[in-house]
Formats: C-alpha cells, sequence, structure tokens
C-alpha cells in the first residue's frame, strides 16, 4: 500500500503557484482541505503518493516554492512532519 503524504507551502498564493509547477512537470497530486492535526500558514495541501516524495522536493527547490514542510499519515487524523526547507 502507498503511503499518503501531504505538502504544505506558506500561503495560499504559494499552494496555487506549486499547482500550477507540479502540473507542468506532469507529477499527479490532489489538492486537499489541511487536516485539522497539521498546524500551517495555508488552509490547503497537496496531497501525493510517497513515491512522489523525491520529485515533488526536487520540483520545489528548483522553483523557489516556500514550503511548510511534508508530513506523512501515521494512522487516522496522525499526521508527522518528515520534510521541511
Amino acid at each position: 500500500m502507498t503511503e499518503k503524504n501531504i505538502v504544505l507551502f506558506i500561503s495560499t498564493h504559494e499552494t496555487l503557484r506549486a499547482e500550477k509547477i507540479l502540473i507542468s512537470e506532469g507529477i499527479d497530486f490532489k489538492t486537499v482541505i489541511k487536516p485539522r492535526s497539521i498546524t500551517s500558514e495555508c488552509g490547503f495541501g497537496l496531497e501525493f503518493d510517497s513515491h512522489r516524495r523525491e520529485k515533488i522536493l526536487i520540483t520545489c527547490k528548483n522553483n523557489n516554492l516556500k514550503m511548510s514542510g511534508i508530513f506523512i499519515a501515521r494512522g487516522k487524523d496522525i499526521w508527522e512532519k518528515i520534510e521541511s526547507e
């Protein structure tokens, strides 16, 4: 089973910018409302399968996207921060 990850950005504007860039790179993701158990500056996140994590990290870095972090699901409404800028 593939683990779900969520990448969060510092603002809604930055999330929208990330959506556009990730789409142009052909990276599959889904825009979601940030789970309540994750604190962040933005109310939206981009959910993706864990095998896409490295590609997303590289793409974000190459495009100077300002992430709050990447979180992995550890159970129902339990998210652990695993990456940050």
